[in-house]
């Protein structure tokens, strides 16, 4: 990677956490103070690139606001992008390829940053229960990444797959298949509200359903299972067990601390079995902190390095550091 503007000029660190939903960053001085923090819109990159670009720009322009700075200082930023899609190599390379304003880019997952942010730099893995699944975890060195497939392949227990549960649930309700109930009346009542209760009108109000539209539909499975709704109990219950074939993954890697993360994390954690539960700890800081970490643990590394003409390979972070999940952009 070559630098964009010379690594002397960098006078404040950017992390920014993309998922599916939204985008998080978070700006600092050289000496991780935070200066801002902001949120602006979905930034998978396997999903939509153009979109993500436009909510780093986003939320770039509104630290930039809340610090007082003018445009120019993107170029005085260090900047670590944890994104969703980022696991996927045809999606890093294309977000590559963008000229990006900041003085150095490095690209990551926005798992990777997350489990930074989690166990403060230190060895542990990550659950994400957002509005789609993955694990993640860094022990001795060694990083491994579990599901992120992506909607609808994979996310099982995540909220877009709990959503297109209650949808699917619903659908066969309307088909004369299953009883309706709590979950079916919810979903229903929700899409169906100005139009004919029928299975090809739900059909049709979800055929362009996204990931993140599904996801909407997530509390509504809570909601129902609270009130002892068969069928959310049958989709809770199952996709606890995926959740726990994670967890046993990821205490396979080593790992004795995972922490949970995600909009449905909360509450899916109450299905989970005792067994799992000791492995639980708390989080420590937020992704996009881990992100910040990260940005100053690859320019120390820089720094100390001395490579000439200001170039560091690309796999930035060590020879540990998969070049599928991690890079630098010029």
């Amino acid at each position: 990677m070559q630098f964009t503007h010379s690594p002397d000029s960098v006078r404040f660190y950017l992390g920014i956490d993309g998922g599916g939903t939204k985008c998080k960053a978070r700006l600092t001085d050289l000496n991780g103070a935070v200066l801002a923090e902001a949120v602006a819109g979905p930034a998978n990159i396997a999903t939509d690139l153009s979109e993500s670009i436009r909510s780093i720009l986003d939320v770039c322009r509104q630290l930039l606001q809340q610090a007082q700075l003018t445009p120019e200082a993107l170029a005085q930023c260090g900047v670590v992008a944890g994104l969703a899609g980022a696991n996927l190599p045809s999606a890093a390379e294309r977000f590559g390829h963008w000229q990006h304003p900041f003085a150095w880019l490095h690209l990551t997952t926005d798992l990777h940053i997350a489990c930074l942010g989690a166990h403060a730099g230190a060895d542990g893995a990550m659950l994400i229960c957002g509005t789609g699944t993955a694990a993640f975890s860094v022990v001795n060195g060694q990083h491994s990444l579990f599901s992120a497939q992506g909607f609808p392949l994979g996310d099982k227990g995540s909220g877009a797959w709990l959503g297109w549960r209650a949808v699917s649930h619903s659908l066969d309700m309307l088909d004369g298949l299953v009883p309706p109930g709590a979950l079916s009346d919810a979903v229903v009542g929700r899409l169906l509200a100005d139009q004919p209760v029928q299975a090809t009108a739900l059909i049709s109000v979800c055929r362009d359903f996204r990931a993140t539209d599904f996801a909407t539909l997530a509390p509504a499975v809570f909601d129902a299972a609270r009130h002892n709704d068969e069928a959310a109990l049958d989709i809770l219950r199952d996709g606890a067990k995926y959740l726990e074939a994670l967890l046993r993954r990821l205490v396979q890697t080593g790992a004795s601390q995972i922490a949970m993360a995600g909009g449905v994390a909360g509450a899916v954690r109450a299905f989970l079995a005792d067994e799992w539960q000791q492995y639980l700890c708390a989080v420590a800081a937020s992704p996009e902190a881990g992100a910040v970490l990260l940005a100053q643990h690859l320019a120390a590394q820089a720094a100390t390095a001395q490579v000439p003409d200001h170039q560091c390979s690309e796999k930035a972070g060590g020879a540990d550091w998969p070049t599928a999940a991690t890079r630098s952009i010029a």
